[in-house]
């Protein structure tokens, strides 16, 4: 058995972000809402979106890395949370959610 486990890789965190804000601005720019907008308004309001978007994951990534570490592991006999995978849950279920 191999006893190098590969886990999530930066590369596959920055891929799921990227998929997830380009279905975002995709659906917002193909939406009633960016209609009468010029293209520049819609790319501008998109990026402002997307530092708020990796400032809010960032954040909810902490409180979900802290929550596991601190208290499910204490509970259950699991393995504590790299950050990079709390990032990869939190995307994750916001791409199920939106």
């Amino acid at each position: 058995m191999n006893k190098h486990r590969q886990g999530i890789t930066i590369g596959f965190n920055i891929l799921l972000i990227l998929y997830s804000a380009g279905t975002g601005f995709l659906t917002f720019a193909f939406s009633d809402k960016a209609k009468g907008y010029p293209v520049q308004g819609v790319v501008l309001t998109s990026l402002i979106d997307f530092v708020r978007y990796l400032v809010m994951m960032f954040i909810s990534a902490w409180f979900v890395n802290e929550f596991w570490n601190r208290l499910v592991t204490d509970l259950v006999p699991l393995r504590k949370l790299e950050y990079r995978e709390a990032i990869t849950i939190v995307v994750f279920l916001g791409i199920l959610a939106g």
